[in-house]
């Protein structure tokens, strides 16, 4: 059943849904048991490709600084480093231009960036359950704003798209423009290391351009009659660039400096691969030493395998939350009973993922590091341990 009840621009429609009985429940409870299976499997896996992961680019990075050659003249190519995993240094150089004609912007960088948005409408969907026995009365209420978008937000698919219609698309496109060439010294830049090129900062233009009906404001190009009083469609364009060059004008600041870990073949910098496994084409912006940078990239390396640890013992906290999930639902019915076994059954279940997880990271790193492998082991049995201590104390006591 479904009603509707508007106000402003805003409406509510109202649904009812027959609640799940207990063989219902029963029925999600076992169908758990198997999701519980495939989570904690994918768990497992992600766990033990995360641990590999991390040692070898722990490992490539170490091989990497053993190895770097540091250059103390970037103005020219020395053939003995050719094929050597190379460090430098300098200012980012390009000859190209990037422009835009429509806007009369222009700037010698590596990248300029046009970022669009459009006034247009926009749902927003809020839900209320209300639990009535037997059946749950859903509330979902749909209100309707204007907002400034980069993407297409398509009305057609709003529950009420009567007055609340968007444009099906952006007269103007956003896009990126790459320089073609890209210097440090007298080497070349592989598109690796130009990708990694992102320290974007707003451009301001100097002036609206001349013969069009685009207004310029507040150093954004303005579509449309007034940019105090926005109407659908209307749209803002603003520019972004990064990788200031060393040849163009100092009107936009000094050139960005980058410090570069990579293989040199010639006059070209590109991607050195380590006997360990990882690719090394590493840029980060200022002055850095090769030390500075593996540093940095180790740090990188252990967020990176921490927050991927994380994210195996949740879902196989989850997968064991579902595996056990029936023995919840059996005494569902019963209030007091239900919230001692619901506790029970949880930290149980934080248990076991916690065991399990550090059991696994300690089986992939006894390959690499056997006695800090063992000693995750070790802990990873602690909470049985405990427990059987408790236990043993209890019947002692008694």
């Amino acid at each position: 059943m479904h009603n509707m009840a508007t106000s402003g621009d805003s409406h509510t429609r109202v649904s009812y849904r027959r609640n799940a009985t207990f063989c219902d429940r029963i029925g999600n409870s076992v169908m758990g048991i198997f999701i519980g299976i495939i989570l904690i499997c994918a768990a497992v896996g992600l766990l033990w490709w995360n641990e590999g992961r991390a040692v070898r680019t722990a490992q490539s990075l170490d091989e990497g600084l053993r190895l770097v050659v540091p250059l103390t003249s970037t103005s020219v190519s020395m053939d003995q480093n050719n094929g050597q995993l190379v460090h430098l240094s300098g200012p980012l150089q390009t000859d190209s231009i990037l422009s835009d004609s429509t806007y009369g912007v222009a700037i010698n960088a590596v990248k300029l960036k046009r970022h669009v948005e459009m006034f247009q409408w926009v749902e927003t969907e809020h839900k209320r359950e209300i639990n009535e026995g037997s059946q749950t009365r859903t509330e979902t209420t749909y209100s309707y704003s204007k907002e400034w978008r980069s993407n297409v937000v398509k009305s057609g698919s709003f529950d009420n798209p009567s007055g609340h219609h968007n444009p099906n698309s952006f007269a103007v496109e956003p896009r990126v423009q790459v320089a073609a060439s890209v210097q440090v010294g007298a080497f070349y830049l592989s598109h690796g290391l130009i990708n990694s090129i992102t320290n974007y900062r707003k451009l301001k233009p100097a002036a609206q351009p001349s013969g069009s009906d685009i207004k310029l404001h507040d150093g954004t190009f303005y579509h449309g009659k007034d940019p105090f009083r926005p109407e659908v469609g209307d749209m803002k364009v603003s520019f972004e660039y990064a990788g200031l060059s060393a040849k163009g004008s100092s009107h936009f600041g000094s050139a960005d400096t980058v410090s570069i870990i990579a293989k040199q073949m010639g006059g070209q910098l590109t991607s050195y691969q380590t006997i360990a496994g990882d690719a090394l084409e590493i840029l980060y912006f200022g002055e850095l030493s090769a030390k500075a940078i593996f540093d940095k990239e180790h740090a990188s390396n252990n967020m990176m395998t921490m927050g991927l640890r994380f994210g195996g013992w949740l879902l196989m906290f989850i997968g064991f939350s579902a595996l056990t999930s029936l023995v919840t639902t059996l005494v569902d019915w019963i209030p007091f009973i239900r919230e001692v076994v619901s506790l029970g059954v949880c930290v149980l279940n934080m248990s076991m993922s916690i065991s399990l997880s550090l059991t696994v990271i300690a089986i992939a790193w006894i390959r690499f590091r056997p006695v800090l492998g063992l000693t995750i082991l070790a802990v990873s049995t602690l909470p049985f341990v405990i427990s059987k201590m408790k236990v043993n104390a209890d019947k002692r006591s008694h």
